[in-house]
């Protein structure tokens, strides 16, 4: 199997897994096709995801033909969803509930959870293959505007830490390990008091696996089980690459030094700089206000940083799939917007 790579991300353990069931089990009630294979790995807090190429290409093909009215159906659902998604950020003493209410809570938030996260993705989705100028002002306006809301790094931040900061205290485990817990790990720990391995939790931590194929259940390993999977299905970048291509988000045409952007402490000193990340969100709009341009993996028109970058307007080429790979931090590149082409004009100096 051929298999493409589609996000690169800062992410924690528990909600790159809600969002890969999520994809696995939850497209199908939105566009009538759920996912069977899945490939993605955790290391060092970044979370990289595959899927196969056939079937990435096939279900682009299914949004090719869907018409405007489910994109805004979509759109109209990923609201209604992402209200229920708030209503967790309500809770603050998780302490005044036991253990069966704090199931219930966990449980109710994890349907939630995994049936947020495609309607979320999807509009990145439809901008691959949507024509910008056949949406409607008001169908343009509902697309800036749910994917400029990201209330889910509030939940991460917000709910997930102080759920797992009560659970710990009451399970005597750290409430860092238990963000590489799995949500059915988390209900048999509360609903029949089966211990979670710490061993396990740890290992998770430095490094683990998930690999679907042929929507046959999902192989979870780490350690040197997991390299070998990884080795055996991902095969490495080429190096020595000159120039990357995209596609053109917004137009414009710079020369400046790259900035890489693959966590949240990286959100600094980025003025004047070219920023290089997987994708933007809502997390770094305080710091692109004197940036020169955006360089992504991911994205069509509608995704995030093709948004901000017409806001700021400044230079964004989108869906280049390896620009952070190929660039590093201090590269002089030359950014052509207009034909969606980045050429590396001198090599930082390794470290």
């Amino acid at each position: 199997m051929e298999w493409i790579k589609f996000t690169e991300r800062e992410c924690d353990l528990f909600t790159a897994y809600c969002i890969m069931i999520g994809y696995l089990r939850n497209y199908e009630k939105n566009i009538g096709k759920n996912l069977k294979n899945f490939l993605m790995i955790s290391k060092a807090g970044i979370i990289h995801s595959w899927r196969s190429k056939t079937e990435y290409d096939d279900f682009l093909a299914i949004l090719e033909r869907k018409n405007l009215e489910v994109f805004e159906g979509i759109l109209d659902r990923l609201n209604k969803q992402n209200e229920k998604l708030k209503k967790f950020l309500w809770y603050k003493k998780l302490e005044n509930y036991n253990d069966r209410d704090l199931l219930k809570i966990f449980k109710e938030f994890v349907d939630v959870y995994q049936n947020y996260f495609p309607l979320f993705t999807l509009p990145k989705y439809f901008g691959m293959v949507l024509d910008e100028k056949k949406l409607s002002k008001r169908q343009r306006n509902k697309l800036i505007r749910m994917r400029g809301i990201a209330d889910y790094e509030k939940i991460q931040k917000q709910f997930l830490l102080t759920f797992f900061k009560e659970l710990g205290k009451r399970k005597k485990i750290n409430d860092d390990l238990l963000f590489y817990a799995l949500p059915e790990e988390i209900v048999n720990l509360l609903e029949f008091d089966k211990k979670i391995r710490i061993d396990i939790l740890k290992n998770r931590k430095k490094f683990v696996i998930f690999l679907t194929k042929a929507g046959r259940k999902t192989i979870i390993a780490t350690g040197t089980k997991a390299s070998r999977i990884f080795k055996s299905n991902i095969k490495k970048e080429a190096r020595g690459v000159k120039f990357i291509k995209g596609k053109v988000a917004n137009r414009g045409l710079v020369k400046g030094i790259v900035q890489i952007v693959l966590r949240e402490t990286d959100l600094k000193n980025l003025d004047n700089k070219i920023i290089v990340a997987p994708m933007t969100s809502i997390k770094f709009v305080p710091y692109l206000k004197n940036i020169k341009g955006i360089i992504t993996n991911e994205g069509g028109i509608a995704c995030h940083a093709a948004i901000i970058s017409r806001e700021l307007n400044v230079p964004c080429i989108v869906n280049t799939e390896v620009a952070t790979k190929i660039l590093r931090t201090g590269d002089i590149v030359n950014m052509d917007a207009n034909t969606g082409v980045v050429k590396i004009i001198k090599r930082a100096k390794s470290l």
